[in-house]
């Protein structure tokens, strides 16, 4: 089976939406906490710094 290999313009879109993806779920996860009635939750932060960074990492490694 051959392998197809992706053009730029795909790889450009999908590395912008992932970046997207990792900018809500900093919005959500890490910032929700502060503006949010409920108390700090340190494992909701953690997780959504770590969803955040795996994102942009993601994103970095599809753009090049």
């Amino acid at each position: 089976m051959a392998r197809q290999r992706i053009n730029s313009k795909f790889r450009t879109t999908l590395s912008e939406k992932l970046m997207d993806l990792g900018n809500l779920v900093g919005a959500v996860l890490v910032l929700g906490q502060f503006v949010s009635d409920k108390e700090f939750s340190t494992n909701l932060f953690a997780t959504g710094i770590v969803v955040m960074v795996i994102c942009y990492i993601i994103s970095y490694i599809v753009s090049s």
